[in-house]
């Protein structure tokens, strides 16, 4: 039976589904950060970051783990160098992803989160994205619109692990917090979760843009239904993809 992170003693906060549906898991293995072997480790690669501090300002900077070259400080423009890590596959461990050491980019509703949106404050945005529970910031003449959310909610979104989607994932919000992944489900889940035991009333209250045509028709192998809960009112969203 597979495990959750919190039952392998390496929880995530946003993250509660089991550990086969994290995109980055890689099991046990060696840590290209600490050294350490045997630790719960996760790969790094297209739209990951190596966190290095400048050496001439201090500044943290986020090198890309997949082209793995050299970049200038966003803060000062001194060079700033791709750490020497050795192995061919970049892995961070539990411990170094939650301390910083790494940089997991995440897609959200309010539109993409990396390294770079979360030193600036905002993230990369939504074409017509209107939303009260946060400040937007409007991209001159264009549709596209940015979202301003605390560091401290972008940092946690990144050291986070992403999780297994079709066409990608869509980080969702409730309650001014990023909500918590529960994983994929199945009609069955719908079922079993609804209070009045009425999975498609269920299913079309918490999937987005569900209808009872999708309940009837929607469930194969090539779909997904993707259930995140709120930590503050306990509501469910979901989104979904087709193959």
């Amino acid at each position: 039976m597979t495990n959750t992170f919190h039952e392998l003693g390496i929880p995530f906060p946003l993250f509660e589904a089991v550990t086969d549906e994290a995109s980055e898991y890689a099991g046990l293995a060696s840590c290209s950060f600490c050294r350490h072997g045997d630790r719960h480790c996760f790969n790094l690669g297209i739209g990951c970051a190596v966190m290095v501090n400048c050496p001439h300002c201090g500044d943290v900077n986020g090198l890309d783990a997949d082209d793995k070259e050299d970049v200038a400080c966003h803060s000062c423009g001194e060079d700033v160098a791709f750490p020497d890590l050795v192995d061919e596959e970049i892995r961070t461990c539990f411990e170094c992803l939650r301390a910083g050491k790494a940089a997991i980019t995440k897609d959200t509703a309010f539109g993409m989160i990396s390294w770079e949106q979360a030193i600036e404050g905002l993230t990369h945005g939504v074409p017509g994205l209107a939303t009260s529970d946060f400040e937007t910031v409007s991209q001159g003449a264009s549709d596209w619109v940015r979202v301003k959310l605390p560091a401290e909610v972008m940092f946690e979104l990144l050291r986070t692990p992403g999780y297994l989607t079709w066409q990608g994932e869509r980080w969702q919000f409730c309650c001014q917090q990023p909500m918590v992944y529960q994983g994929p489900w199945k009609r069955d889940d719908f079922l079993n979760n609804a209070p009045d035991g009425d999975g498609r009333s269920c299913f079309e209250r918490i999937v987005q843009g569900g209808t009872g045509e999708f309940w009837d028709q929607g469930f194969s192998d090539c779909t997904g239904f993707y259930v995140f809960k709120c930590r503050k009112c306990q509501a469910l969203v979901a989104h979904w993809d087709v193959d």
